[in-house]
């Protein structure tokens, strides 16, 4: 009799740790969907995104399976893995995605904030040094070019000045 419901508790156990996969498969799908919405990105990297995350989908399945029941794949564990990952879906994480997405979007904001005030100082010194820079190279052409006429009149006067002897 204890083997009957040892066998049971292993299945059940087995059940359940499918079950908790396919939650976890699905919060782990959820993470990338805020990755997705905090940085956007096109077409080609949602579909590498996608490809990376079922692959590793899939070894983690199957190190699942391996484990718990020496790599056979029983229907139970397929349902279990497909129950979870429907009722988190359907019942837990459009919440998850839009609260935690929103959360990360005021603490980016903030960050940005303190950043921009930390280092306005900074770029405002940048400012003015890049304004009297360019203040500094139109003096120094204009400098340079003065000189260069004064050079040029003076080996003019010296060229008058030894023709003339």
């Amino acid at each position: 009799m204890n083997t009957v419901s040892e066998s049971i508790f292993r299945e059940l156990d087995f059940f359940v740790v499918s079950f908790i996969l396919g939650i976890v498969l699905v919060l782990a799908y959820d993470c990338l969907r805020i990755f997705r919405r905090l940085i956007r990105h096109g077409t080609a990297w949602l579909a590498i995104e996608d490809l990376c995350y079922w692959i590793i989908t899939a070894f983690v399945i199957f190190a699942m399976l391996y484990q718990k029941n020496d790599g056979l794949i029983r229907g139970f564990s397929i349902g279990g893995i497909v129950i979870g990952m429907l009722l988190y879906n359907q019942l837990i994480s459009r919440y998850i995605v839009r609260y935690i997405t929103l959360f990360l979007e005021k603490i980016i904001h903030m960050v940005q904030k303190i950043c921009r005030f930390v280092f306005s100082p900074f770029c405002r010194a940048a400012k003015i040094m890049s304004v009297k820079g360019t203040a500094a190279v139109n003096k120094g052409r204009k400098i340079k070019k003065y000189f260069k006429k004064r050079l040029k009149n003076m080996k003019n006067e010296i060229k008058i000045g030894v023709s003339k002897k």
